[in-house]
C-alpha cells in the first residue's frame, strides 16, 4: 500500500497531489456534538452541562484529538473550578450557535458543518498565547488570522441545486481564482490581499473541493467545472473577467475562456497548467508509459470500495501530505501547518472519497493543445521549472513553450527553482509578473 500511495501521489494526479482528509467511518453520527475538556474539577452549577458528555481528563501538555475530529487541542492542565466553569458556559453557548468559541480549551463538532467551516471555527478561537509555567504549553489556531478572515467572508452560491463556496474581496476589474486538485480557496491566501489592492478578486471552491458541496455519486469532469465557471461569471461576477488557475484549475479556466460569451473574458492566466483532469490525458510521455501497469492497477484499486477507502485514508495522513507537498514545492518553508490544514480538512466531508475516485479514474477532458489556439485574448502563462507533475520537458510543457514563442497574445514566464504551485511556493515571483500584466489588460 505504501508503494501505491507514493505512486498515486507522485504521478497520477495533476495538481496538489494529495487529497488530505478524514472520512467518517460507517455507522458514525456526523451530527453528534463532541467536547474535549481540559479539566476534571467540580462541574458548574449551571445545570446545563449534562447536555454534553465530558471526555476523559488527560495529563497536562498531552495533545487530545478525538477520533474523526479535525481539531487538535492541547490540554491546559488546569484543575481549577474557574476554568471548568468557563468551559461549561462556552459549551452551552456553542450548542445554540455554530460560530466558534472564545477559548482554545474545547473542541466540538456541530450539525451540518463542513470541513472548512470547522477550520473557521477553530480559527475564530482566540490566538493569544498562554504559557503554562509547568509544561510550557502554547494554545493557538493552526491557521492564520489572515486566512480566517478570508474564510469568514465566504459566501454561498446555488449552482444547479448544489452549494458552491466563494469569496470576494477588493475593487476594480474582476479576476476569478481557480484552485487545483485537492486544494481550495485557502490555497490563494498569499495572493488575494495583494491582487485585491487593484482588482475585485473572486476565489471559488470548485464543486467537490473546499467548502463546496461534494454530492455523492456525482461524476466530475473538466467540462462540468468549466460550465460552473461560465455560470459563475454570468450570475455572480457579471462583468468581463480574467480567469486565473493552477494545474487543473488552469485547464478549467482554459475551457471556460474558450466557451464564455464573446467579450466576457479579458484574459486568462495559467499557472503550471495540467494536461488533463488526470494523467490519462498524457499518452506520449515515456515516463508515464513505464508506469502504465501501475496506473492500471490504481484504476482497479479505485474500483474496489474497501481498497479505495484504505488508499484514501493513507494518502490523507499529515505525514504523507507533508512529504508529497515538499516534493512539489521548491520552497520547503512554504509547506507549513496552515497549508496542511488547507488541503487536509475539506476532504473530511461526506462525498470527498467519491470525488477522489471519480476525478482520478474519470475522463481526462480536453487538452491545452486543442484549447489554447481557440483563444485570441491575452494569455499569461507562469511556469515553475521544478515541477515533477507537469514538467517543462514533458509533452504539455514542450508544446506550450513552442506555442508561446509564436503566438502574439501569449506571454510565457518561466520561474527558476519553483515547483508546481508557484503562487504559493514563491508568491512574490508570481506577483512580479502578474500584477503588471493585469494592469495592461485592464486598460
Amino acid at each position: 500500500m505504501a508503494a501505491v500511495t507514493s505512486t498515486i501521489a507522485s504521478c497520477y494526479s495533476c495538481s496538489i497531489p494529495i487529497i488530505a482528509s478524514q472520512i467518517l467511518p460507517p455507522g458514525s453520527n456526523s451530527k453528534r456534538t463532541r467536547v474535549v475538556r481540559c479539566s476534571s474539577s467540580k462541574r458548574s452549577s449551571s445545570g446545563k452541562s449534562s447536555r454534553v458528555p465530558a471526555a476523559p481528563t488527560r495529563s497536562p501538555g498531552r495533545f487530545i484529538r478525538e477520533k474523526n475530529s479535525s481539531f487538535l487541542v492541547k490540554a491546559s492542565g488546569s484543575e481549577s473550578e474557574e476554568v471548568e466553569t468557563e468551559n461549561e458556559e462556552l459549551v452551552d453557548k456553542t450548542l445554540d450557535t455554530p460560530e466558534g468559541t472564545a477559548a482554545a480549551t474545547i473542541a466540538f463538532r456541530t450539525e451540518a458543518v463542513t470541513g472548512v467551516e470547522k477550520v473557521v471555527e477553530l480559527a475564530k478561537q482566540t490566538t493569544e498565547e498562554k504559557t503554562d509555567d509547568a509544561v510550557g504549553i502554547q494554545e493557538k489556531s493552526l491557521i492564520s488570522p489572515q486566512l480566517a478572515a478570508i474564510y469568514a467572508n465566504c459566501k454561498k452560491w446555488n449552482w444547479r441545486g448544489h452549494s458552491v463556496n466563494y469569496v470576494c474581496q477588493g475593487s476594480g476589474p474582476a479576476i476569478v481564482l481557480v484552485h487545483g486538485f485537492g486544494a481550495s480557496i485557502g490555497h490563494w491566501r498569499k495572493n488575494i490581499g495583494v491582487l485585491a489592492k487593484t482588482n475585485t478578486v473572486y476565489a471559488i471552491d470548485l464543486l467537490g473541493f473546499g467548502a463546496s458541496d461534494k454530492p455523492l455519486g456525482f461524476k466530475y469532469t473538466m467540462e462540468t467545472w468549466a460550465e460552473l465557471l461560465v455560470d459563475f461569471l454570468d450570475e455572480i461576477v457579471a462583468s468581463p473577467v480574467v480567469f486565473m488557475g493552477n494545474s487543473i484549475g488552469s485547464l478549467a479556466c482554459l475551457i471556460a475562456s474558450a466557451e464564455a460569451p464573446a467579450g466576457m473574458v479579458r484574459g486568462t492566466v495559467l499557472i503550471n497548467c495540467a494536461g488533463g483532469m488526470n494523467n490519462k490525458a498524457v499518452t506520449d510521455d515515456w515516463r508515464l508509459k513505464l508506469l502504465l501497469p501501475i496506473l492500471l492497477l490504481i484504476d482497479v484499486i479505485l474500483s474496489i470500495p474497501a481498497l479505495s477507502t484504505r488508499l484514501f485514508s493513507s494518502i490523507k495522513s499529515r505525514k504523507n501530505l507533508r512529504n508529497v507537498l515538499q516534493s512539489v514545492y521548491n520552497n520547503k518553508e512554504a509547506v507549513d501547518d496552515e497549508l496542511i490544514e488547507v488541503i487536509r480538512t475539506p476532504a473530511e466531508d461526506p462525498g470527498a472519497l467519491n470525488a477522489f475516485i471519480t476525478i482520478n479514474s474519470g475522463p481526462p477532458g480536453p487538452k491545452p493543445q486543442t484549447l489554447l489556439p481557440k483563444i485570441s485574448h491575452p494569455v499569461l502563462i507562469i511556469w515553475g521549472d521544478d515541477d515533477p507533475f507537469t514538467p517543462l520537458d514533458g509533452p504539455v510543457g514542450k508544446w506550450i513553450t513552442a506555442y508561446a514563442s509564436s503566438a502574439p497574445n501569449v506571454q510565457l514566464n518561466v520561474l527558476q527553482n519553483v515547483g508546481h504551485c508557484p503562487h504559493d511556493d514563491r508568491p512574490e515571483l508570481v506577483h512580479e509578473k502578474l500584477v503588471p500584466w493585469l494592469s495592461s489588460v485592464s486598460t
